[in-house]
């Protein structure tokens, strides 16, 4: 397998997993989702289904990630969320693997970079709530704030690329701003003490029509973090939205503080900016998350918070939606512009929470 296992042919694949790791699939196909195209279904001969996913790298660092990834999975399924189970994870010669069960329900996204924005503001109580259930679940060492400060001021390693959006005229004052709020806020973020999905975005959540039956994509290596981080991703790709956006930034607000929660916004931005405008440039998502960076961006340049918080913390689902069907009357009555924003509670137009900079 020289040319890595997630180019191999499927065929290839599924002959070293039985030969070298002794699995007993019957059947293996792309997943075709998510962007390292190293994940599979599978099936085994009793016709059960789950989802494979491989490693590149040596082999015996992956398997003791995989074992950190399996107790990370057990600790938060022990208090009730719905993780998908390890159902097996080893190594072959050239890779480490695990499989995880197949959970039930439909992404909360329309269509990658669409969010299912009525079935958001309709389960954000529940969201909300399964974040706090990783909370004080970090184990072992990583210096969190020191990997987002790097980002946000130097770049990452394979993406959060500074010079993709320094190359284009129409980024370049997103990547200051970005530089700017991580040499200024970076000292805010706190150590790294719960478990950290890093990747909650509206693909990553599963649903019926009543509860949330998965959050997937939870990956190796697990590392500590700050749980408010993730309120932040999903805050991003729903910002449009004035009541999730007045709801999220309140609890992201509460756990984080704003300077924090400053940095974590920036590194949103510059990662699925960044990562749009190099993968998919004319792609309709990829405007729409340009002009949800630039809205980011202008709010968190503000001292104070701009978000809603104060009047609205106490919002129900029921409230939130009402909020959403507001909004878009609203916005059909002005012609398809947004209209006033209002807090469904008073009507009114509520002011920013005030919190020490």
């Amino acid at each position: 397998m020289t040319d890595g296992p997630a180019s191999a042919s499927p065929a290839g694949l599924l002959r070293v997993l039985r030969d070298e790791a002794g699995l007993g699939l019957a059947t293996l196909a792309p997943a075709g989702v998510g962007e390292s195209g190293a994940a599979f279904w599978v099936t085994d001969h009793a016709g059960t289904a789950g989802l494979l996913k491989i490693m590149p790298g040596p082999a015996e660092a992956a398997l003791a990630q995989l074992r950190a990834l399996e107790a990370m999975v057990n600790r938060l399924r022990d208090r009730g969320y719905p993780a998908a189970r390890l159902t097996a994870f080893g190594r072959t010669a050239a890779f480490g693997f695990w499989i995880q069960q197949r959970l039930p329900g439909r992404p909360l996204d329309r269509s990658p970079g669409f969010p299912d924005l009525s079935r958001l503001a309709t389960l954000l109580p529940e969201l909300i709530r399964l974040n706090d259930l990783q909370a004080g679940l970090a184990t072992g060492a990583a210096d969190w704030p020191a990997l987002l400060v790097r980002t946000l001021t130097e770049g990452g390693d394979g993406y959060c690329l500074h010079a993709t959006l320094a190359a284009r005229p129409d980024t370049r004052d997103l990547l200051q701003a970005v530089r700017d709020i991580g040499a200024r806020c970076g000292p805010a973020i706190p150590p790294g003490t719960d478990f950290m999905h890093y990747d909650f975005t509206p693909t990553n959540l599963l649903a019926d029509a009543a509860t949330i039956t998965g959050v997937i994509d939870i990956n190796a290596p697990v590392l500590p973090g700050d749980r408010a981080f993730d309120l932040a991703t999903l805050l991003f790709y729903v910002y449009d939205h004035d009541g999730i956006r007045a709801r999220l930034g309140a609890r992201l607000l509460e756990l984080a503080g704003y300077q924090a929660a400053r940095a974590y916004l920036a590194h949103i931005v510059l990662r699925q900016v960044e990562w749009s405008v190099r993968h998919y440039p004319a792609a309709a998502a990829t405007r729409r998350h340009l002009r949800l960076a630039r809205q980011v961006i202008t709010d968190i340049a503000s001292t104070a918070p701009p978000w809603q918080g104060s009047l609205c913390r106490g919002w129900t689902s029921d409230d939130i939606r009402t909020s959403w069907l507001d909004q878009r009357r609203q916005t059909r009555a002005v012609g398809g512009r947004p209209g006033r924003r209002i807090c469904p509670r008073n009507h009114s137009s509520p002011g920013p929470r005030p919190v020490s900079s």
